[in-house]
């Protein structure tokens, strides 16, 4: 079994390889998710497409998703999938990192690596909702409307930094504010429950540490919500 191998080195490490498409998506879940410190998109022979974080030696990164890769594909081909179907996302938590690797199409698969002691995968599902649509568009995988639960959304702040208003697909909704949000939340996170004026519609806004803000609705789905 392969880990990230600890390391005195204080980085950051130098990245050698060519950016791709898919670079400034895992560098922005990188930047989104409390503790990470790789990622490793690979395909179904463990080989490495791209890969984000200066504090991961790139092969370590490489090699680490390469192996998980092979963990997935092994209980895929168990029969805990055969009863239950295949196996869209694995943790492992170790004395020191904690591993995510997420199932995608034509076996494909998306690395996250953590530091125990301060990483936060439940606090980071919407960053990383986010990131795996992302990479399903940049790849030009068809994605299923239900698959994921957390959404980018663009808000527009008023008195005290409170949402007054969130844009759907073509155009902006104003809010209401009924709460805030109290649990679930790191320290550098905010969130909302808002009611969209006029019509009957609630959805849940939050900040995350990354400065933007998602939803818990498909800013698409909002531009039905107006009241007739």
């Amino acid at each position: 079994m392969s880990g990230v191998k600890e390391t005195s080195y204080a980085g950051p490490f130098v990245r050698e390889e060519h950016e791709t498409g898919f670079t400034a998506i895992l560098q922005r879940l990188l930047r989104a998710t409390p503790g990470a410190i790789g990622a490793a998109l690979v395909d179904g022979e463990g080989e490495a497409v791209d890969y984000a974080g200066d504090r991961i030696e790139a092969f370590e990164l490489k090699v680490a998703a390469a192996h998980w890769r092979i963990v997935l594909g092994e209980i895929d081909a168990g029969p805990l999938a055969r009863r239950g179907g295949a196996t869209r996302r694995l943790q492992v938590e170790t004395t020191r990192r904690v591993f995510v690797i997420d199932a995608l199409p034509e076996g494909y698969a998306l690395l996250s690596v953590l530091r125990q002691r301060d990483g936060n995968v439940g606090q980071a599902d919407r960053a990383l909702d986010v990131a795996l649509r992302d990479l399903y568009a940049e790849a030009g995988w068809p994605c299923p409307p239900d698959l994921f639960h957390w959404y980018e959304i663009e808000v527009r702040l008023g008195e005290a930094d409170r949402p007054v208003s969130v844009r759907g697909s073509s155009r902006w909704q104003a809010v209401r504010v009924i709460g805030r949000v109290a649990n679930g939340l790191r320290g550098d996170e905010v969130g909302y429950r808002v009611g969209i004026e006029g019509a009957q519609c609630e959805l849940t806004l939050v900040r995350g540490r990354d400065e933007r803000w998602y939803s818990d609705l498909a800013p698409a789905s909002l531009e039905s919500t107006e009241a007739t």
